[in-house]
């Protein structure tokens, strides 16, 4: 599985308007996947106090067409379950939008996701990172391409484009963007993937961020997988 962020802006001015863009994870297997977890964090590299607030986040919820605000959400009640068939890409429609008491300087946003289906096989999607500049109130960004991947040395890649999910089969209600509705079931638990490496890496820099990456890898182990369960990066 991977995971990609799309059409989110290089700039965004203080005080601005909202930004669309959108996070997909695609289903890379040839195996429906039947319950899949997006993670997203929008957030500011520089107020290291309160690096979330700096910017509001919301997702356009595919079952009831309304904004969901991140404040406060677990990913399970902000997104929901997803079922993806093979070959196949599931599309989230998002928004954000920086305070206009922000701090100017780095912003990141860090997209992943966890399956776990019934035969108990579960897994994840590699984080992908990508970087963006946060403007002073009132500055005017830009016009160039919108945020890019980081670099192959750091957290993150891109997705290849594939398939809308309902297009490849998926078992959810694909809406116009080719969402799908979130499914029922199990629930996977919060891996804190989309949260611990960024803060972990403000705060002790190239040491904490490896020692970031193998605490993510026990959480998500036991968050999605159960006896005799594998756990692998599909």
């Amino acid at each position: 599985m991977h995971a990609a962020v799309h059409g989110l802006p290089h700039q965004l001015a203080a005080g601005g308007a909202w930004a669309p863009f959108s996070m997909t994870l695609t289903n890379t297997t040839g195996k429906p996947l039947e319950e899949v977890q997006p993670f997203l964090l929008v957030s500011s590299a520089e107020d290291v106090d309160r690096p979330y607030w700096e910017l509001e986040t919301e997702y356009r919820d595919a079952k009831t067409g309304r904004w969901k605000t991140f404040h406060d959400a677990e990913p399970e009640d902000l997104f929901g379950f997803f079922a993806v068939g093979p070959r196949s890409t599931l599309t989230l429609q998002l928004r954000t939008r920086v305070v206009k008491d922000a701090k100017p300087g780095a912003g990141y946003a860090l997209a992943a996701g966890d399956y776990r289906n019934r035969d108990g096989s579960c897994g994840s999607a590699k984080e992908a990172w990508y970087d963006f500049t946060i403007l002073p109130a009132g500055a005017k960004p830009t016009q160039a391409p919108t945020a890019k991947p980081s670099e192959p040395d750091k957290p993150g890649g891109t997705a290849e484009p594939g398939r809308s999910a309902a297009a490849g089969g998926g078992t959810g209600g694909a809406d116009s963007t080719g969402g799908l509705s979130p499914q029922g079931g199990a629930q996977l638990a919060a891996t804190g993937s989309s949260s611990a490496l960024p803060a972990l890496a403000l705060a002790g820099g190239a040491a904490t961020v490896a020692g970031a990456g193998a605490v993510i890898g026990v959480r998500r182990r036991r968050g999605v997988a159960g006896p005799g369960a594998t756990d692998v990066t599909a």
